[in-house]
């Protein structure tokens, strides 16, 4: 049995994701040796990054443009006359940036990266060069972080169009030329690919039909967060079971074991918790659904990830205390269904996990990616880095909870912890009950200043236009967040976010309550992941969009977005050598 685990682009170059070193760990574990896992997306990004690359672009452009010129069918015209423009700027500014492609992609993986204006020109050099080289493909675009198409991600009808157009979809002729014959040489019996964001889908299927195209007999499952928010659609959408053969939705450690062994066997596949797949032309859904014990799993396995190749002069390795979110109540939020339940780690093995994690890659610096670590956790590593007196630098996502006192903060900074992820959300009260958040502003207050005092940084999400909340409730929040003491503060970090009605939410469960005229599926959307919707009191969508602009600008205007909001692994890594080298901020 061999096993192909993917991940697609588009997601941050600076780390690798942790979806497949779990998957692969419980695998190798469990006797199936053959596992390979590879990270298509930073692997591209290397490949577009390099001078011969952005010459062979180059000259496809030029070629385009005289194709272009003896053959513009009077129909096309003006969609013609937008791209030739488009392809004409390229070709003139890809001479000047060719040369420092690589330079600047070298920058990040060195000391350089230390250096912010280095760093920063090597971040626009970059994304300005995929965006040039993407003009072959007018009108989608593509950055180190992103891709865009005309093509709605959340129409199967468009993603369908998405996968045979070899005119707009980038990542045909990428895949064919680079990645493809690679993949099938390797004649896996499983292909996982693993989409956790809406910017993986295109890639993501692209890939999936590309591969079933060449090869019916391998068994193509995607698993991600993606996915199992849409469990329901995929019973109406037949044509996504043309191009893989099965979904993995919540959980797939030992769904991906039980499917190796199925593929492998009798093919039974109602055996294989949490999987989705069509059998004699009906979609199936396997329930209950399977939560995994998460003191049963081994340490992630990032063997075989090319660990080089990130942006970064050193690994920023991802782990986990716990799944799920301990308190759901948020009536914004729908990541409770990512997990089925909420669960901790032994701290004993999750240290352990940091021990060998450490030793084996030579990683000194950890990011702890739950929604929340609990409070009880928290304590309780730093209670065993500091015994353990290890060189660890770490940060994480944490809750506004009362019980974070200036104590454990000072107890957390000694064992290393640098910077905690927080949702404020909002600074006025009405607001934040109406959230359901269960916090205070004079909670949020006291805790961020004991985080300054300890010498922990912060990162503060906000939302913009949550229903009801006025112009003067939004400016409140602003005016919180640039307050002198966090803007002078190392490493302090703020990312808006323009309020959406996402599918799920426990807000959509009682629109009333949040004064909301209606709810609207967008049509022609049998993908759709959130609503429409309408007020009867405070800022219209449509008012709100302007605010959210508005605090975009002042927060651009006031605190610079690289690296800390550019990256919050690469934040991680600056704030460390301003500290151990003692830089001035």
């Amino acid at each position: 049995m061999k096993v192909l685990l993917v991940f697609p682009p588009s997601w941050h170059p600076s780390q690798p994701y942790l979806s497949l070193p779990s998957l692969t760990s419980l695998l190798r574990q469990n006797g199936i040796s053959e596992v390979i896992q590879r990270d298509l997306n930073i692997e591209l990004l290397d490949l577009l990054l390099t001078q011969k690359t952005c010459n062979e672009f180059y000259q496809k452009i030029i070629d385009k443009l005289r194709y272009m010129d003896s053959s513009i069918e009077p129909s096309r015209r003006g969609v013609s006359t937008e791209k030739r423009q488009n392809l004409v700027d390229a070709a003139e500014a890809i001479p000047a940036i060719i040369e420092k492609v690589e330079p600047a992609k070298n920058t990040l993986r060195s000391e350089g990266f230390y250096d912010l204006e280095r760093y920063m020109e090597s971040v626009h050099i970059i994304n300005e060069s995929l965006q040039i080289m993407s003009a072959l493909y007018y009108p989608s675009s593509m950055t180190a972080l992103s891709n865009n198409m005309r093509h709605s991600v959340y129409s199967s009808q468009e993603i369908f169009a998405a996968l045979e157009d070899e005119e707009e979809n980038v990542f045909l002729n990428l895949y064919k030329e680079n990645n493809l014959s690679s993949i099938l040489e390797t004649s896996p019996d499983i292909l996982g690919i693993s989409i956790t964001n809406t910017s993986q889908i295109i890639p993501g299927l692209t890939l999936a039909k590309l591969i079933k195209k060449q090869n019916k007999e391998i068994h193509i499952t995607v698993g991600g967060s993606v996915f199992t928010k849409l469990i329901e659609n995929l019973k109406k959408v037949d044509g996504l079971f043309l191009i893989v053969d099965s979904f993995i939705v919540f959980e797939g450690e030992h769904a991906l074991l039980e499917l190796a062994e199925q593929v492998a066997g009798k093919k039974d596949f109602k055996k294989v918790p949490n999987l989705v797949y069509r059998e004699n032309g009906v979609t199936k859904i396997n329930e209950p659904f399977y939560s995994e014990d998460l003191n049963a799993l081994p340490t992630p396995d990032f063997d075989g990830l090319p660990m080089k190749l990130y942006f970064s002069p050193a690994s920023v390795l991802p782990v986990q205390t716990s799944r799920g979110c301990y308190y759901r109540k948020c009536t914004f939020c729908n990541l409770h269904l990512d997990h089925r339940n909420f669960r901790t780690r032994r701290t004993d093995l999750l240290i352990e996990d940091i021990r060998t994690l450490s030793q084996k890659y030579h990683a000194q610096y950890f990011f702890f990616t739950d929604e929340s670590v609990p409070v009880n956790k928290l304590r309780e590593i730093s209670k065993s880095l500091l015994e353990n007196q290890w060189n660890i630098k770490w940060m994480a996502g944490v809750r506004f909870e009362n019980a974070l006192d200036g104590d454990l903060l000072e107890k957390m900074s000694k064992s290393g912890c640098q910077k905690l992820v927080l949702g404020l959300e909002s600074y006025n009260q009405r607001i934040l009950d109406l959230m359901k958040k269960g916090i205070r502003t004079d909670v949020v207050k006291r805790i961020l200043d004991e985080c300054l005092n300890a010498g922990i940084s912060f990162h503060l999400y906000t939302i913009v236009g949550f229903p009801t909340e006025t112009e003067k409730e939004a400016m409140e929040t602003l005016d919180f967040v640039l307050r002198k003491e966090y803007l002078s503060s190392r490493g302090f970090s703020c990312l808006p976010s323009l309020f959406g009605m996402e599918k799920d939410s426990p807000i959509t469960q009682n629109p009333d309550e949040y004064k909301l005229g209606s709810l609207m599926s967008p049509k022609n959307e049998d993908l759709g992941l959130g609503y429409f919707y309408e007020v009867e009191e405070g800022m219209p969508p449509e008012e709100a969009e302007r605010m959210y602009n508005y605090v975009i600008s002042r927060l651009s205007e006031e605190l610079c977005p690289f690296p800390y909001n550019y990256s919050l692994s690469d934040g991680l890594l600056y704030i460390t050598h301003i500290r151990q080298k003692n830089v001035s901020f």
